[in-house]
């Protein structure tokens, strides 16, 4: 039974890169806006943060290794946000025009990059390869790249250029498209599309998101693992028990259509707060990236509370399309918490080869 991480890890003290997880903290009163980074990047030596990121992403990917996770990522350590680090790169978003949006049925306000002009490449270099690039040369393990979906796009910025939504993602799937056949090309296995607001707009998924995150994949070779990963939603804060999340019975509605939709991996979370799991009987192919333990909680789970919930997915599908995960990323956690749950969870998975 493998193991993997979402994405994203805690950045370390030194690495100076403002994180959302950290700087943009609701429960503070949104002290930083997507705005400021803008003058970090005209403040920061280049030289010297490039130095710091490899730094960080070789001690993320050695701790990965060390504990045992068969699938890892870079932590996504270069990225302040992983939707706007992708849209900073893009023609078409303005980080400095901002609209104020309450989102999440209400529950948060921010404010918002915004679309004032056709989104497209900024030029004919592909972007998302050389991040991958520069961290699979510090592995000789195979790392994942994760990158955004249209959906999570949209419901993090402010359209005020295209006709409607659909108009929008349809462009979106063009730019990331092209940044998944660079990866493909490259050499890279495993990607993962991030597209948690399918969870909270099922009507737009049925319509068009899951098609137009299929087509975000089209034209790569069957070696690569396409997985789409389709979390509940992050808290204001760790430990926060309160927060809207999204309804977890919506993966049992999306099931049929995403199972169908070609991808190879679905990563869903579970650990936060269970669910009926009969519906995971509904995906004849794809295999489940099951979150199993809990992103937004310090307390630790234990190798036998994992391996109870590992056996009751068993009671619906094959071990052999069970991948056990964190909920989502990991940036909210400290490295000691963290650390302690990535153990238990590969501890728990190894039972399960071992029987």
């Amino acid at each position: 039974m493998l193991t993997t991480v979402v994405g994203s890890y805690p950045k370390p003290d030194y690495l100076r890169i403002p994180d959302w997880f950290t700087d943009a903290n609701l429960a503070k009163g949104y002290k930083y806006t997507p705005a400021d980074f803008n003058d970090f990047q005209r403040a920061a030596d280049k030289e010297e943060l490039e130095k710091q990121i490899t730094r960080a992403i070789r001690e993320v990917i050695q701790e990965q290794v060390d504990i045992g996770i068969d699938v890892i990522t870079d932590g996504e350590l270069r990225r302040e946000n992983y939707v706007y680090h992708f849209c900073r790169q893009l023609d078409g978003f303005s980080f400095e025009e901002l609209e104020k949006v309450t989102y999440r049925n209400g529950a948060c306000t921010g404010f918002f990059p915004t679309v004032v002009s056709e989104v497209k490449p900024r030029d004919d270099s592909p972007f998302v390869v050389d991040e991958w690039k520069a961290s699979q040369a510090l592995t000789e393990h195979p790392v994942k790249i994760t990158v955004p979906g249209p959906m999570t796009i949209i419901g993090t910025t402010k359209n005020r250029f295209y006709k409607d939504r659909r108009d929008l993602s349809e462009a979106l799937v063009l730019v990331i498209n092209r940044e998944v056949r660079a990866l493909a090309d490259a050499g890279c296995k495993y990607i993962q599309i991030d597209e948690p607001v399918m969870m909270r707009e099922p009507e737009i998924a049925e319509e068009y998101g899951i098609e137009h995150v299929s087509r975000c994949f089209e034209g790569l070779p069957p070696e690569v693992t396409k997985s789409v990963h389709a979390c509940c939603g992050y808290p204001l804060y760790l430990d926060q028990e309160d927060y809207l999340k999204a309804d977890r019975s919506l993966y049992g509605r999306l099931a049929d259509k995403l199972d169908s939709a070609g991808f190879d991996r679905l990563s869903i979370e579970d650990a936060h707060c269970h669910t009926d799991l009969s519906f995971l009987s509904q995906f004849r192919r794809t295999t489940v990236v099951l979150g199993v333990v809990a992103i937004a909680r310090s307390r630790v789970e234990t190798v036998e509370e994992i391996r109870g919930r590992v056996r009751e997915a068993l009671r619906f599908l094959p071990p052999s399309r069970l991948v056990l995960a964190p909920d989502c990323g990991l940036g909210f956690l400290p490295r000691h918490v963290l650390r302690d749950k990535l153990k238990n969870m590969v501890a728990a998975a190894k039972t399960f080869q071992e029987s």
